[in-house]
């Protein structure tokens, strides 16, 4: 049995949406008719819900201590979060409809070509740690991956702490097939998941995974073989429940410690792909590949020394 959940719509908001059940947040990605692709406004919109929640879950009640709460500076966002925020201890982050997330928006994709790579470089790193600002919650992060989860999308899988997925699921991390080096952390954190040789395989060939090859190579961590909607985030959030009902304090701890040993050399990298993502932008490949994927073909990519 679960609690009728407390949906909540933020007003400000129309791409991301907040909901808690019990002690469980449920962070929803919902651009459905766009299969959840990966804006930078969506972007926007999901930092600022993540910055607000981390406050609402770090700063103490001003009844506990109104000394000690007054020297939390409160976050720049006057969003307000659904009652019984303050008592969330895990989060499900999952996509509505049919996908998880198909990777970045083909037109935010289109619009970085002939921007100078200096400022793509900045623009995209803004881009992964709006997204990648999930990891700075305090509670662990249980990603719910509910259908199709392509190249940006599926490395903002792997910024959770724990992932459940559907048999159908499809995980794919397509990049070299569009003409881009990896982003989003994923030439990051894929080969502390899967291992180098795996991480590979799937980083250089662009390579896609089903649900049990996901399950079997360590990509997911759960499969939950339930195609209807609700009752496979029925599944994610009792999964999230298990973690959320043990000691919170405990359950905080070690999910830094986890994360900390994780995160290790991710600001390196992600700077790293920054800068290889707005070099492979300054070549024509770069918009072979979008309009391959556009146009339904195969690409077909100029030699290393040309243009």
């Amino acid at each position: 049995f679960f609690p009728e959940i407390a949906s909540y719509t933020i007003p400000s908001m129309s791409l991301v949406s907040f909901a808690v059940r019990g002690n469980v947040g449920i962070i929803t990605l919902n651009a459905p008719k766009a299969l959840n692709a990966l804006s930078f406004e969506m972007g926007r919109e999901f930092r600022t819900l993540v910055d607000v929640l981390s406050h609402t879950l770090t700063t103490p009640p001003e009844s506990l201590d109104p000394i000690v709460a007054g020297t939390f500076p409160p976050p720049s966002s006057t969003l307000e979060l659904p009652p019984g925020s303050s008592g969330v201890n895990a989060v499900v982050l999952t996509g509505s409809g049919r996908a998880f997330s198909a990777g970045g928006s083909l037109d935010f994709l289109y619009s970085r070509t002939g921007v100078p790579p200096h400022v793509n470089a900045s623009i995209m790193h803004n881009f992964y740690t709006n997204f990648l600002a999930v990891r700075s919650l305090p509670v662990p992060v249980v990603a719910a991956v509910n259908g199709a989860a392509i190249g940006a999308g599926a490395c903002v899988t792997l910024a959770a702490d724990y992932r459940i997925a559907k048999p159908s699921a499809v995980i794919g991390f397509n990049f070299t097939k569009l003409g881009i080096h990896p982003g989003m952390g994923g030439s990051h954190f894929l080969p502390k998941l899967i291992g180098s040789g795996p991480a590979a395989k799937m980083l250089l060939g662009g390579g896609r995974v089903k649900g049990g090859e996901a399950k079997a190579m360590g990509l997911v961590d759960e499969l939950v073989d339930e195609e209807e909607e609700d009752g496979f985030l029925d599944a994610a959030v009792a999964r999230a429940g298990t973690f959320a009902d043990n000691s919170p304090v405990a359950v905080r701890g070690m999910t830094k410690t986890l994360r900390m040993a994780a995160d290790q050399g991710l600001e390196e990298a992600l700077r790293r792909e920054a800068d290889q993502q707005a070099l492979c932008y300054a070549r024509m490949d770069w918009k072979e590949g979008l309009d391959a994927v556009s146009e339904k073909r195969d690409p077909s990519f100029n030699p290393y020394f040309q243009e």
